[in-house]
């Protein structure tokens, strides 16, 4: 049985439940275009952002999030920046589907610490036998953290403070790199410094300060597929200051330093092709 594919995907992974694909965009489309899911899907950003409209509510999907979708769900999504995207689609359907994710319902959540580990994982490995266990371990740790977490906190705030916050939320996305101050980013959105830092923790139950710090840790996380070793240069490239800052930040986020957890996939890697 084929898989209907709704948009050009690069196939990583082709079963007859499990399908996981790579898909790019290259941004900058300030039209609203809609979107009907066919299958089960985990979405799942490791670059540049988007806003996907579900049911009445917006949301700023980046790197920090996985969007989880049912068959016929139906959402809008626009992308007004320029900065690129690029993600990994799991889809699911039939028993794997009704055993992993049953009764899932649409919505944006936030991605743990171990289910972006898993994520990186499942990109870095060769064998089709260990992606297909990463997918599916990706898919079982995002489902569970999202039905572990308490309800979205901004369900209760006013409408412009969401917006605010979304607004904020996407600002870190795509401009990461850059150095961003409290007074940089609320001049951006319109807002003094000390209602932009309130709203946003009101809203989402995060300071400004770890949000971004953990945009730029999942980036890098990604980066270090093509680091060669030059940690400093995917420090930088993500919008740390040093080497030092970007390796601590890394082991409080991830458990390990950059280095180790390269290693640690390289020797997978390794293992995998002599199978």
């Amino acid at each position: 049985m084929t898989w209907d594919l709704a948009l050009p995907l690069r196939p990583l992974l082709e079963g007859q439940e499990l399908f996981v694909g790579e898909w790019t965009c290259k941004g900058l489309h300030t039209a609203r275009w809609r979107e009907q899911t066919r299958y089960h899907e985990v979405d799942l950003l490791r670059t540049g952002a988007h806003l996907r409209t579900l049911g009445r509510r917006e949301h700023v999907v980046d790197a920090t999030t996985a969007a989880l979708q049912s068959p016929d769900d139906e959402y809008w999504m626009t992308a007004p920046t320029l900065r690129p995207q690029v993600g990994t689609l799991i889809l699911l359907r039939g028993g794997l589907a009704e055993e992993l994710v049953p009764r899932l319902r649409a919505r944006v959540c936030h991605l743990s610490s171990h289910a972006a580990r898993l994520h990186f994982q499942l990109m870095r490995a060769t064998d089709p036998l260990a992606r297909e266990e990463a997918a599916l371990a990706v898919v079982h740790r995002v489902v569970a953290d999202s039905r572990a977490a308490p309800e979205e906190r901004s369900g209760g705030s006013a409408p412009a403070w969401r917006q605010l916050a979304e607004e904020l939320q996407h600002l870190m996305a795509t401009r990461f790199h850059e150095r961003l101050t409290l007074e940089t980013m609320a001049a951006e959105v319109g807002a003094s410094p000390f209602h932009a830092s309130r709203v946003f923790r009101a809203v989402t139950g995060e300071t400004l300060h770890r949000h971004l710090t953990r945009v730029r840790l999942r980036a890098g996380l990604f980066e270090l597929q093509h680091a060669a070793g030059r940690l400093i240069d995917v420090a930088l490239a993500v919008g740390f200051s040093s080497h030092s800052h970007f390796t601590s930040a890394f082991r409080r986020e991830y458990g390990c330093a950059p280095s180790a957890l390269v290693h640690l996939h390289a020797q997978g890697a390794v293992a995998d092709r002599r199978r």
